[in-house]
């Protein structure tokens, strides 16, 4: 299983990734929506980090993907400043 995080932070994207987690660095509403649908069919994600802002942009998938799914688990982290 593997950690991925997705944010409009570049900050936070690099940072993940200095620590071993891959990342994604999405701008684009529509493209974190189709990142967000790829990454909960790939059966090797156990956990999905999202920042704050991506939450709240996808929180009815994400809310969806928690309802019917067991993995991979959502995690809400905080925005940068």
């Amino acid at each position: 299983m593997r950690m991925v995080c997705i944010s409009r932070s570049n900050d936070i994207a690099i940072g993940l990734r200095l620590a071993g987690v891959q990342s994604f660095f999405i701008r684009d509403e529509n493209k974190i929506k189709e990142k967000i649908a790829e990454l909960s069919k790939d059966a090797d994600v156990g956990i999905l980090n999202v920042t704050e802002e991506v939450y709240e942009m996808a929180k009815i998938e994400l809310d969806e993907i928690s309802k019917i799914q067991d993995l991979p688990l959502v995690v809400k982290i905080p925005n940068s400043k």
